[in-house]
């Protein structure tokens, strides 16, 4: 009997290698992406040396990157999770194998015997030894479940390298509207100087009689909208500077002598791109994409499989007695072999609804893979275009800048000279101001383009270069 049982074990685990009912999931092919946006000439197919963010020169924005890829929470959290998935899927292998558990018990009760007229009958009884369990996997329930749990494992792990080029990314975007905002109150405070000596010779003029009031309160008023402008910067400055700190898991304080203003100047060259063709594969959100749809497509097969039966064997191996001084004698020995088979075979509308929703759950990730290569596309379009249009831009405002500048200092000049009334030189300051400020502004946002461009192509050369050893470690 025993050799029977073991024949049938023996040969059932042989068709669980050879039988998995379900779809067999083949990845979507990764086309080639053609990008219209590359053609632009601010761009170059030459690959960004190392990490992107290096190509800016600037040692305090690495530093930030490179500690932000270190210790950010968010960072923290996607390891957690692969770890988890990574567990899950362990347990997914390890359901494959026979679970065997060792144990003891005792038993003691006072019962009627009916073999002794009913007479009450006192028993103990002492088992130690080792349980074993197996289901037999016939139609490959379990090894879709792997296979699902393996997929889980790919999605989590690309969710933590998305994770990862996000964090640089705003980083590095808040970095540059922070540098962006100390210039504009640069511009601000220096506007206001000069402001000052408009004032007051506006009131040395009126003094004289040669002014009117009209121009000293103009003056003044313009003094104090300027005045009024920098509160509102210095609030923008802090929240970035609070921002970046807490992006690198620090306190919104700790960052303050770190972030005191120096001078960022606009990225002014091609920008290199590398090979944009296989911008798919770069993308770790459309790899992620991708695993969740094969972890659906194994679900299926979970599903499939509960269509048909389970068998499953349980066994003990160990001693049985009466009385503990002798448990473990040879006299003692106990086995026991319990196969068992459980069906749906009254259930299939449960099964088949389940199996139902599987399918509907993997028409929908499928759905979702296609939208993320679209989002993908979408994004990377618009981040080139965005960069090339404000690289024009900043031309412009540049050119824009410098002849407000010369047309202040002409207004200045005749003004003193009495020869242009004081309405001319306060426009003049005004759109010089407007001017500079846009700079400014124009020079932050070329900068936070060039975020946006290596962002949208899944951090180039971020995961191989960048990533501290404690973050590339959970890749492995």
């Amino acid at each position: 009997m025993v050799i029977r049982l073991l024949t049938v074990a023996v040969t059932s685990a042989l068709l669980a290698g050879c039988v998995s009912v379900g779809p067999n999931y083949q990845a979507p092919p990764a086309q080639p992406v053609t990008l219209q946006g590359a053609a632009a000439p601010v761009f170059s197919t030459t690959s960004p040396v190392a990490s992107w963010w290096a190509q800016f020169d600037d040692p305090v924005l690495e530093q930030l990157v490179h500690d932000a890829l270190g210790d950010n929470l968010d960072l923290r959290i996607a390891m957690a999770r692969v770890r988890e998935a990574r567990a899950v899927f362990v347990e997914q292998r390890l359901d494959q194998l026979p679970h065997v558990t060792s144990g003891g018990s005792y038993d003691r009760r006072k019962q009627p015997d009916a073999s002794l007229g009913g007479e009450r009958v006192f028993s103990e009884t002492y088992q130690l030894g080792f349980d074993a369990g197996w289901e037999l996997d016939l139609f490959g329930r379990q090894r879709r479940a792997a296979e699902a749990a393996r997929a889980d494992l790919g999605a989590e792990q690309d969710n933590l390298a998305d994770a990862q080029v996000t964090v640089a990314a705003e980083v590095a975007r808040n970095y540059f509207e922070l540098r962006g905002t100390q210039k504009r109150i640069d511009v601000a405070k220096r506007t206001l100087v000069n402001l000052r000596d408009t004032q007051r010779l506006t009131e040395a003029r009126w003094e004289l009689g040669a002014g009117s009031e009209l121009d000293v309160q103009s003056s003044r008023a313009r003094l104090k909208a300027i005045e009024a402008d920098i509160p509102l910067l210095e609030v923008a400055e802090v929240q970035s500077r609070h921002r970046l700190a807490v992006l690198l898991g620090q306190r919104p304080d700790a960052l303050d002598a770190l972030l005191q203003p120096r001078e960022v100047p606009a990225y002014a060259k091609q920008l290199p791109l590398g090979d944009t063709t296989d911008l798919l594969r770069q993308r770790a959100d459309v790899r992620s994409a991708e695993r969740r749809l094969a972890a659906a497509t194994a679900r299926v097969g979970v599903a499939t499989a509960d269509l048909f039966p389970r068998i499953s064997l349980t066994g003990f191996v160990g001693f049985l007695s009466g009385d503990a001084s002798g448990l473990v004698n040879g006299a003692n020995k106990a086995w026991s072999v319990t196969p068992s088979i459980s069906w749906a075979a009254f259930d299939f509308g449960t099964v088949r609804a389940r199996l139902r929703a599987s399918k509907a759950q993997a028409d929908g990730v499928a759905a979702e893979y296609e939208k993320a290569v679209l989002l993908a596309l979408e994004d990377t379009e618009n981040a080139l275009t965005r960069y090339a249009k404000q690289q024009a831009r900043l031309g412009i405002v540049a050119e824009q800048a410098q002849a407000a500048r010369r047309a202040e200092q002409l207004a200045q000049i005749r003004y003193r000279e009495g020869s242009e009334d004081f309405l001319t030189l306060l426009d003049a300051q005004r759109t010089q101001l407007a001017a500079d400020d846009a700079l400014a502004a124009a020079e932050s946002t070329v900068n936070v383009s060039v975020v946006g461009v290596y962002k949208a192509l899944g951090g180039w050369g971020q995961q191989q270069d960048a990533a501290p050893p404690a973050v590339a470690g959970t890749l492995r």
